[in-house]
């Protein structure tokens, strides 16, 4: 890794590099290469702890490089560059050093993606410090890669940093990390969980830095059922003590999210009280018991989301990500501040980050995917620093819609739906696109294939069927085991309402999706043959039995016994359930045409997946095109693969329910 420093001007570097400010205009067509080409810049910049310095992903040459910028002098400093690798996610130790880590971005198939470890250099670009070998030199050199998580600066002007790292519990069920203090200058690390409480997996420090609450997962001999175990401890010399205790598959787990600055009140997240959503509580060490409910929402889980400011010592309010995104505050200070930059930028979503005089503002909106700007508190002035996708400034995109619909047995099912911009919501094709996991969700903002397909005229809907987290304990449970069953009415269900509504033409709809999503797409196909004109599945599960028994594929070990038996079948009790539910076992019923495409190094959903119904589908005479992504694993890394792949989606899609296709 070198790190030469150069000197320039903040107007300099960040020339060509997406200042566009133009107005949005209904203008051409925008290329579809453009919606997967990456960010002019990598993530939003990162202000130092005074609020003095910032620190920006910039691009040269093709790489990003990591520019430091003194926000008074507007002097600008490259401290870390390598015409090979990228750097990434910059984090300030203090207001002189920093870490960082390298990869290989979107140049690159993710077989290659050997980058990772950590590195030091000071904001002048001096005392360069390799702390964690990359993946790659890890190879190299024929040792174990040891990557560690930074849990928190020490603060002050102390070059350390408090990190957990999971080596010594390699070897265990669902891992057991231990925490270090790590010297960036020297790269020492200090054990400081001499006294570790077991198979821990996630430890909480209190603003003096004592490590305070630990979170273990373990499997129950005999059941197999995986329980956590929450410890506290009142000191650092004071015994570990079990405060909490739960199943995984009964939904009552907490989440510890990190004390007031009074080092004894404990805020933590989990279902309690026999309440259905997730909220944010105090925690009673008198009975070990969620004491007052701090935050709660109707219909999203919020069990994390606290929003820290750690200068002022003061907790500053709560995000929740519900269908949007929304933040509550309850600092006033911050309150002023959201209320003064959403004045200054109406009809955005602002977001930012304050420290000292300085705060580093994100706005997004339906024609804006990302726009950074530095605000001074002190002098009220905003400026405009760049874009995140210059290629798409000044060009209209489509609005993403949050609406719901009622599922044929009442449960209510929220979704995404973009339409096309500046076309009327009547009789207009539509693509199904369907999120992976399944235990997974969408969520609210910029999908280059959702927003390249409502360019053509497509509409898209994104169902959150049941299953889907982050919606409540019910709406996940009722997805359990109903692969092809109810959660494959939930998608059907959304679509019929839109066709009911007159907002979709029933002859021509297509279905879409990943990994989860694949399934849904192959199995939709099986089950409502007549409702769909075709299919696309990548790195699509196409037998639920499978992720059982294909023992190379990382969908294996104590969670798949356990959570994975409940949500998606039991193997030893369920056959009849896998047989009904198979995409594979039923592809007979399968009328459209289908675009397949698989990662060669998939190991979430191996190749076989794919190629058992690839090969099924032919030998009945079925329209199969089909593509294996060569050095890709569970999705595209490289840019050029995600241009190939969008080409390829819509190319398909318009040829079954395009303007020229036979009806």
């Amino acid at each position: 890794m070198k790190h030469t420093p150069t000197l320039t001007l903040l107007v300099l570097l960040l020339a060509g590099a997406g200042m566009h400010t133009g107005p949005a205009h209904a203008g051409e067509t925008i290329p579809i290469e453009d919606f997967f080409k990456k960010s002019e810049f990598s993530g939003s910049p990162v202000l130092s702890p005074d609020g003095q310095n910032l620190a920006v992903l910039t691009p040269r040459n093709g790489r990003f490089v990591l520019a430091i910028i003194n926000l008074e002098t507007r002097a600008s400093t490259v401290v870390a560059s390598d015409p090979d690798w990228d750097v990434a996610s910059p984090l300030w130790v203090n207001n002189q050093r920093l870490v960082f880590s390298i990869s290989k971005g979107s140049s690159e198939v993710m077989e290659k993606q050997t980058g990772g470890g950590l590195f030091a250099v000071n904001r002048d670009g001096s005392a360069f410090r390799i702390l964690v070998a990359s993946v790659k030199d890890a190879i190299s050199t024929g040792k174990p890669y040891k990557p560690v998580r930074v849990l928190k600066r020490v603060g002050d002007d102390s070059n350390d940093l408090i990190v957990s790292n999971n080596e010594r519990g390699r070897g265990a069920d669902l891992g057991a990390s231990d925490v270090f203090r790590l010297d960036t200058t020297t790269g020492r690390k200090t054990l400081l969980t001499f006294h570790n409480p077991g198979a821990v997996s996630s430890w909480q420090l209190d603003h003096a830095n004592v490590i305070r609450v630990a979170s273990a997962l373990t499997v129950e001999p005999g059941s197999k059922r995986i329980k956590q175990t929450v410890y506290h401890r009142e000191s650092e010399s004071a015994p570990w003590k079990s405060i909490h205790q739960a199943y995984l598959d009964e939904g009552k787990e907490m989440t510890p999210l990190g004390f007031d600055f009074d080092n004894k009140t404990l805020f933590v997240g989990g279902r309690f009280n026999g309440r259905d959503k997730a909220g944010v509580h105090i925690w009673n060490f008198a009975d070990n018991s969620a004491g007052e409910l701090i935050v709660e929402d109707a219909q999203a889980d919020v069990d994390d989301g606290l929003l820290f400011d750690v200068a002022r010592k003061k907790i500053i309010g709560v995000q929740v990500d519900g269908m949007k995104t929304t933040k509550h505050y309850f600092d006033p200070e911050y309150a002023r501040l959201q209320a003064s930059l959403n004045a200054s930028l109406p009809n955005e979503e602002v977001n930012f980050q304050w420290r000292g005089d300085h705060a580093v503002v994100t706005a997004t909106s339906v024609n804006n995917v990302g726009k950074v700007y530095l605000f001074d508190t002190r002098k009220k002035t905003l400026e405009s620093l760049y874009s995140m996708q210059p290629l798409l400034d000044g060009k209209k995109l489509s609005e993403q819609k949050v609406i719901s619909y009622q599922a044929r047995d009442g449960l209510n099912i929220p979704a995404y739906l973009t339409l096309p911009q500046g076309r009327p919501a009547k009789a207009l094709p539509l693509v199904a696109y369907i999120h992976g996991g399944p235990h997974a969700r969408d969520h609210f903002g910029y999908d280059g294939l959702t927003q390249m397909l409502a360019s053509r005229g497509y509409a898209v809907l994104q169902p959150q069927f049941r299953m889907s987290t982050g919606f409540g304990w019910k709406h996940h449970t009722a997805g359990w085991k109903q692969w092809g069953l109810a959660m494959q009415d939930d998608i059907t269900d959304g679509i019929e309402d839109l066709v009911k509504q007159g907002i979709v033409d029933r002859k021509r709809v297509c279905i879409i999706g990943a990994s989860y999503g694949g399934y849904a797409t192959m199995y939709g196909l099986v089950k409502n043959p007549d409702l769909y004109k075709c299919g696309i599945n990548w790195v699509g599960v196409t037998d639920v039995k499978m992720l059982f028994t294909v023992n190379w594929s990382d969908m294996s070990g104590p969670y798949m016994d356990d959570i994975g038996a409940k949500m998606h079948g039991d193997p030893k009790t369920d056959e009849a359930y896998f047989q009904k539910a198979s995409a594979l076992g039923n592809a007979a019923s399968i009328k459209a045409p289908v675009l397949m495409a698989y990662g060669s190094e998939d190991v979430r959903v191996p190749l076989i997946h794919g190629e058992k119904m690839r090969d099924q589908l032919r030998k009945q005479g079925n329209t199969v095109e089909w593509m294996v992504m060569t050095g890709e694993g569970h999705g595209w890394a490289k840019e050029s693969n995600r241009i190939l792949w969008g080409e390829s989606v819509f190319r398909f899609i318009d040829r079954y329910i395009g303007p020229g296709a036979v009806r």
